[in-house]
């Protein structure tokens, strides 16, 4: 990898891993979400915790890009 788009990546790395972090809050700040009781509740969960688990995803392909 070039040495310009390093410090590029390690910030995308961090925003990444911050909106993670994010997402998976979000059933635990709102507790309507969290306790689903209808389905409409039971799929914002689980589109919170899948973005969540995508920019995880994300954030160690980033940090295993840098290490190289």
């Amino acid at each position: 990898m070039k040495k310009r788009y390093r410090p590029w990546l390690k910030a995308f790395s961090a925003i990444s891993g911050n909106i993670s972090a994010a997402w998976f809050a979000v059933p635990f700040i709102a507790p309507s979400i969290s306790f689903p009781k209808d389905k409409s509740d039971f799929l914002v969960l689980t589109y919170d915790i899948g973005f969540g688990i995508v920019f995880l995803f994300l954030t160690v392909w980033c940090e295993g890009k840098l290490e190289k």
